[in-house]
Formats: C-alpha cells, structure tokens, sequence
C-alpha cells in the first residue's frame, strides 16, 4: 500500500472513531443508554436499581386491583388538613423527619444532638434514592428534604379529602412514604404523578413503593399514571432479582 493510501485508509479511521463517539455520546447507539428521566434536568442514563422479582409482582397485582379515576378537583386542600408537621406516630420518642433522616444515612455517618437520645440529626451522610448519590446533611442548610413519595396534594385529589384528620396525618407522618432526597430533586418533582415525573436513579423502587402507598390508603390513579406505572414495572424485569 502506498503511503498516500495509507494516509487515506487512516484519515478514514478517524472519522469512523469521531462520528461513533458522537453518537454514544447522543445515546444513539443501540443498547448504550436508556430511556432519560421524566423529571429533573440530568441526561444522564438511567441505571435501573435491583429490586426483587416478587415485588414487582405484588405492584403489578396491586396495580390492577386500584380504583382509576380522573384527578378530583376537591376545593380546601392545605397542608393544614393533613394534621402536625412530622408527628412521632410510632411513638418511639422522635418524630418522623428525624427517623427519616436516620433511616436514609449511610451506616455510622449521622451525628445526633446531644440530650435528645440520638433522635435530633446534625449532620449525615444521606443515599439520596432520586439521585443515586451522596449527599451531605447540615442541620438548617437547604441540602436535603422530606419527600412524600404520594404527595399530599396529589392525595387529596384521590382520596383523601373524604379521610377524616386522624387518617390523613397517618398518611403524612407514616415512613413508608417518607423519604429523605436530594433537595433540588424534590422540589423539580413538586406534587407530581408519575406520569409527569420520575426519578433519575431508583426508578424500580419509587414505582413499586408508589404503588404500595396508593394500596394501603386505597387511593384512586389517573389512567396516564396506570400506564406509566406499568410501563416502568416492565422496563423493571430485567433487573430483578
């Protein structure tokens, strides 16, 4: 081969290396990245996290036995309805933000106020489930928020407003739609559905717990947030375990 060709036949590879690059970078390329998120401003991929197989199974059984139901526009939401800001309702002497926060630390970084029995946070190291990343805790900065997977709002209008006020602070208060979140993330999220936003990382888990909360307190769904909810339980197989 002379060395023009040689230069050509490199020249060529070249550009083969660029434009590929491009189109990964672009998410192209077939089976590189998936689907982006509903919400929030990343274009990362989304990595789907591991949940059980069997609890994709209960949220699609639950899934199919939930009322459905256009969004009820009921006057005389407040947050006020739903009873006291993080009430202890488990009765272990804290109240829910705080067992909040604890429960979203990693392991040994949470540093509690002395005299308040270790309820109180300080400081922590939060696994932010929205982000997939670590965030760092500061008692009085902005960092970190309380999220209601179910937002109170978006339960009101499914339900609630026919829940006398013991349920509806039950339903404010519980921990199983309580979560501790990156506090740009929560609030991109506002008191959306699903079907309007969705996390960046934990997808899985979001939509399974989602589907849970919306079983015990028997709360209707959209048909846009059903068929979200079943398209993201599906795209979940794959990773289950």
């Amino acid at each position: 081969m002379s060395r023009a060709s040689r230069r050509t036949v490199g020249s060529l590879a070249v550009m083969v290396l660029i434009v590929g690059a491009y189109f990964v970078s672009r998410g192209d390329a077939d089976g590189l990245l998936e689907d982006l998120p509903t919400g929030g401003t990343s274009t990362a991929a989304i990595t789907r996290d591991r949940v059980e197989a069997s609890d994709l199974e209960a949220g699609s059984t639950q899934l199919e036995r939930l009322d459905v139901a256009e969004l009820d526009d009921a006057p005389g939401y407040e947050r006020e309805q739903f009873g006291q800001r993080w009430a202890d309702i488990d009765r272990n002497g804290c109240d829910q933000r705080n067992d909040t926060l604890r429960a979203g630390a990693s392991e040994g970084k949470v540093t509690t106020k002395p005299g308040t029995h270790d309820c109180v946070v300080l400081e922590a190291t939060i696994e932010d489930p929205y982000t997939g990343r670590e965030i760092a805790f500061v008692k009085g900065e902005n960092t970190v928020d309380i999220d209601h997977i179910v937002p109170l709002s978006r339960a009101w209008q499914q339900g609630a407003a026919q829940w006398d006020e013991d349920r509806r602070e039950e339903f404010a208060n519980t921990p199983e739609n309580l979560v501790a979140v990156d506090a740009s993330a929560n609030r991109s999220k506002g008191d959306s559905g699903p079907e309007e936003w969705l996390p960046e990382a934990g997808r899985c888990m979001y939509v399974v717990q989602w589907i849970d909360v919306k079983t015990t307190y028997e709360l209707a769904v959209t048909a846009a947030e059903k068929n979200v909810l079943e398209g993201e339980l599906e795209a979940c197989e794959g990773s289950a375990e």
